[in-house]
């Protein structure tokens, strides 16, 4: 049949786009920020002269409360904590001194922790109280007052939906969008592990975050210890028994990818490169895939994701995970006995094209409501049967 609808890449990938929301997160994002702690804090905070003290106060009873405290004024913890190391490098004992007051050199910066501040103030000594006031003066600056005393006029109902609406979604945007892209690690991993496909690191199933991606060299596509000038970094690693058959990149963008997906996709066409020149002196041949999905790649499309989909051998998408199902059929890793598409998501000719541009003569495809024979593994919108 002739291709008409998804005679384009583009339009397979655009129309298969998952929006943020249909990115499954890996485990949850750490809420920083507790309201029943910013109503009572803002409780003890009535706009009188020593609200600082009283700050102060706070803070050292409670120094998980600084997450809390630095939330409401916009101040992400890795922002704070760049910021605090830069302050405490600079504060000498004296003003001819060399060292800070941490004991460290004024003449090179060291990266702390937000929890290394809060380890400190809970010393009742000199030094503790130091840190604390500087911490405190430093949620002064951004505001921290003022915001609490604005807070401190509303009940309680008020500062919890707040929170909830408008200060936790900013929060925790950055941390999801990360998890979101271990999200679709998992499911794509998951599927291939009902499917009977053996891949490396071989838990992603079960936790994406547990191992580190997996190196290969860039000469013979072999396992070896990271090194940025003979290695690449891969997400997954498909196997057929000892052989390494496929190299899955993954590139998960709900937002503007930015100057990091265009490198990316500048690394994506320098691996392809890499292995064609090693497809041909080999007998067993390799493939490249890409793991890629997200609205946010609608910013500068052409040097992001159509650069790097023109270069994976196939992509695959949330919605599309089926793909690699048929491919692998294909490549007579697994056995694939039949597809049923999802036609709630698909008309009839978009289903066909789909079947015709990845399936095999020898895989049944369904479009109706008959279930056929086999263990059923759902793979996006499409269910594999095995």
């Amino acid at each position: 049949m002739a291709i008409q609808i998804f005679d384009d890449f583009r339009k397979e990938y655009w129309y298969h786009v998952s929006n943020q929301n249909e990115i499954p997160i890996f485990g949850h994002a750490e809420k920083s920020i507790d309201s029943e702690l910013l109503y009572t804090i803002a409780q003890q905070m009535q706009g009188n002269a020593d609200d600082f003290e009283t700050l102060k106060h706070i803070i050292f009873s409670n120094v998980e409360s600084i997450d809390t405290l630095r939330t409401i004024v916009g101040v992400t913890d890795k922002r704070m904590y760049l910021e605090l190391s830069y302050i405490f490098n600079k504060y000498r004992n004296n003003r001819d001194s060399e060292l800070n007051i941490l004991g460290e050199s004024v003449y090179s910066l060291r990266k702390h922790s937000v929890r290394y501040f809060k380890r400190l103030i809970r010393n009742p000594n000199d030094k503790g109280k130091e840190v604390l006031n500087i911490v405190a003066k430093y949620l002064e600056d951004r505001g921290v007052l003022s915001i609490l005393h604005v807070l401190n006029k509303m009940d309680k109902k008020e500062v919890s939906s707040l929170v909830d609406f408008l200060l936790l979604p900013k929060e925790i945007q950055q941390e999801e969008t990360k998890k979101r892209g271990h999200g679709a690690e998992q499911a794509l991993a998951l599927m291939l592990h009902k499917i009977g496909v053996s891949f490396i690191p071989d838990k992603r199933h079960i936790n994406p975050m547990s191992q580190d991606d997996q190196n290969i060299t860039k000469d013979n596509f072999e396992l070896a210890r990271r090194d940025e000038a003979s290695t690449w970094s891969m997400d997954l690693i498909i196997q057929q028994g000892k052989s390494l058959r496929v190299f899955v990149q993954g590139l998960i963008h709900t937002s503007d990818p930015g100057q990091y997906g265009v490198n990316k996709s500048g690394e994506t066409v320098s691996v392809k490169k890499d292995l064609v020149r090693h497809n041909q002196k080999s007998d067993v041949q390799k493939e490249l895939w890409g793991l890629v999905d997200g609205v946010g790649f609608i910013e500068n499309p052409e040097n992001t994701i159509f650069k790097m989909l023109q270069q994976f051998d196939t992509f695959v998408q949330l919605k599309s995970l089926y793909k690699a199902g048929l491919k692998l059929h294909k490549l007579g890793i697994i056995k694939i006995k039949a597809i049923r598409f999802d036609m709630n998501f698909y008309t009839k000719k978009e289903a066909d094209e789909m079947y015709e541009l990845y399936g095999s003569d020898d895989i049944i495809k369904v479009t109706d409501n008959s279930i056929p024979e086999g263990t059923e593994v759902q793979a996006g919108k499409a269910w594999l049967y095995i």
